[in-house]
């Protein structure tokens, strides 16, 4: 039962983060990349503290080292290098290279938490890959840098991509100490005060954003409510049940939603694009070993 709970929230979790490039790609246009960031989490934050109160969650966790160190992976680094990134890039360039997660989480997993891959794992993987590079593969070849400046923007995301397999791998070993709802809370709160710096900067140097349309403000509040608030909740709940390894997999599903979402806008996704969208959906199943009864590896 508690293996179905994660992966339902993992399913869940890769639904929403899917769709959350093209509203993030489409505020850009109106706001900076770090205030965008900030505001996300400012709402999250907001709506998560009530909610793991009732945990035991207090204002001052956001001050521990631990949590400081855990929001500044997975809010901070993450969301900032990526949303900076892709004033520089397209989302189809930004998901080809966030496919490096599951191998990056994967590796630092074997080191550090001493999970034990199996070979259908990796198969698993290499497949999920394969589906994601030939869905970004358009993308790829053709990068629209703004500036001419796509080595800067792959650098960032690459950068993210580290971040986010780091964060992935401190939740998995913070999950059986404390409840998901209060990890999340904790490291929002931390990885949001973190951002104020840059966020200072980017205000001294670009300046406030005139106005923000309605569609913005939409955009936002669905960014940081569902696309942070609750997916972070439903990630570190997930890994409280679930191998670093087997979420990781679940990330290349991002782009496979992503390219569907496409059709919503006119988009036509080439023949190539459907057909790894279908070998990263077959590489997840295989990875994670859905239908079996397995537990994470004890520490």
């Amino acid at each position: 039962m508690q293996n179905t709970r994660g992966y339902a929230a993992l399913s869940i979790t890769i639904l929403i983060w899917g769709t959350t490039f093209i509203v993030t790609k489409l505020a850009l246009r109106e706001i900076g990349p770090l205030q965008l960031t900030g505001l996300r989490f400012l709402i999250a934050f907001a709506l998560l503290a009530p909610l793991a109160a009732r945990q035991g969650f207090r204002l001052r966790q956001i001050f521990e080292w631990k949590y400081m160190l855990f929001g500044l992976t997975g809010t901070t680094l993450y969301y900032a290098l990526q949303n900076v990134g892709m004033t520089f890039i397209p989302v189809s360039t930004t998901v080809l290279i966030l496919a490096s997660v599951p191998g990056l989480t994967t590796l630092l997993a074997v080191i550090f938490l001493k999970e034990r891959i199996r070979a259908r794992q990796m198969a698993g993987i290499g497949l999920v890959t394969v589906g994601v590079v030939l869905v970004s593969l358009e993308g790829f070849a053709n990068p629209g840098a703004v500036g001419g400046k796509a080595w800067l923007g792959n650098l960032l995301i690459m950068a993210s991509a580290l971040a986010w397999a780091v964060y992935t791998i401190q939740g998995r070993a913070m999950a059986g100490d404390t409840p998901a709802s209060v990890m999340t809370a904790a490291s929002t709160g931390a990885g949001a005060l973190l951002l104020l710096p840059l966020i200072g900067w980017e205000v001294a140097a670009q300046g406030l954003p005139a106005s923000l349309s309605a569609g913005s403000w939409l955009g936002i509040l669905y960014m940081g409510a569902a696309g942070s608030g609750l997916t972070m909740y439903l990630w570190n709940y997930a890994l409280h049940h679930l191998p670093a390894s087997t979420a990781a997999a679940f990330i290349n599903l991002v782009p496979v939603i992503g390219v569907a979402t496409s059709f919503l806008l006119g988009e036509r996704p080439a023949l190539m694009q459907l057909a790894g969208g279908g070998l990263a959906i077959a590489g997840v199943l295989l990875s994670s070993g859905m239908g079996e009864n397995h537990l994470p590896q004890e520490r």
